[in-house]
């Protein structure tokens, strides 16, 4: 006998279609939610990391800074023998200042930060952080009774142009490598120091001046916002300096120091150039934002 087979009716059709449907639109709403949530985590991950990396640095920025002269470097008698017209930065005691931007008119830092910027060199409202270090050092291995010729334990990391500082218990010296004789590991100086009183064992340190500031990189998002960065500047010999860009998207950098009295602190807003590693100023705090959102760092000085 044979069997009789009907086919699917409307109704029945249009159930299935509905069905069809909705599970459709679930698994839509499913994935654009996934999909919403992973762009979330994703910015809070990578506004974490922004955050942490710029911390870091700051902080390493600033706890590294100073020079190992064996006296100390806070005390001494600054003189510029590079033969360079150099800013007073150079030749002060500070190893860290903090202050607004843009530098002054007359200060070299202020074309200098300049050079190569398509955009906003600075951002309007800022702050910076300079910091005074060495990028290695040597020691003489006999006192400088030529005085423009230094004998050092090795020249390998030094080159014609590098700015050094000399220091003994009164005086640091920034003096200029003229050339570089690695035979005799000798640094002839474009000019020779003011204080010819070294000796063997004293430091010669390759000096250089940092700066670390919020500068426009030039391009801009989606959105047509332009984009910031955290920069640093390096000046560590006779030519311009350069800058680097450290981090994307960091905006709005602002120092504050603290002060002490009757043991409660206070936080002072920057409102013009200050060294802040003296024994009056014993911590800044950094602030700064990453996509609107505000963080801060305190660093003992």
């Amino acid at each position: 006998m044979l069997k009789k087979f009907r086919g699917v009716t409307i109704v029945e059709l249009l159930v299935a279609t509905a069905i069809a449907v909705t599970v459709f639109a679930m698994a839509i709403n499913i994935y654009v939610a996934a999909k919403n949530n992973y762009n979330n985590l994703k910015d809070r991950v990578d506004t974490e990391v922004k955050e942490l990396t710029t911390k870091r640095l700051l902080y390493n920025f600033v706890k590294n800074s100073g020079l190992a002269c064996h006296f100390g470097f806070t005390n001494q008698n600054y003189h510029n023998n590079t033969g360079d017209t150099l800013d007073d930065y150079f030749t002060t005691n500070s190893s860290v200042i903090v202050g607004p931007l843009p530098f002054s008119s007359g200060s070299s830092f202020a074309g200098a930060l300049e050079e190569g910027c398509s955009g906003d060199c600075f951002q309007a409202g800022s702050d910076y952080i300079m910091v005074k270090k060495e990028e290695n050092h040597v020691e003489l291995t006999a006192s400088n009774s030529s005085e423009a010729i230094l004998e050092v334990s090795s020249v390998s990391d030094f080159s014609v142009g590098d700015y050094l500082a000399l220091c003994n218990k009164d005086d640091i010296d920034l003096v200029k490598v003229g050339s570089v004789n690695s035979e005799t590991n000798n640094l002839d100086l474009v000019s020779a120091p003011s204080s010819n009183i070294y000796y063997p064992g004293d430091y010669v340190g390759q000096y250089s001046l940092q700066v670390i500031y919020i500068r426009d990189t030039g391009e801009q998002d989606e959105d047509g916002n332009d984009i910031f960065s955290l920069y640093i500047y390096i000046k560590d010999n006779d030519s311009s300096g350069m800058s680097y860009e450290l981090v994307r998207g960091i905006e709005d950098l602002q120092v504050e120091y603290a002060t002490v009295s009757d043991g409660n602190i206070t936080w002072n807003v920057v409102s013009s150039d200050i060294g802040v590693d003296g024994s009056g100023y014993p911590a800044v705090r950094v602030s700064f934002s990453v996509d609107g959102e505000s963080f801060s760092k305190v660093i003992v000085i």
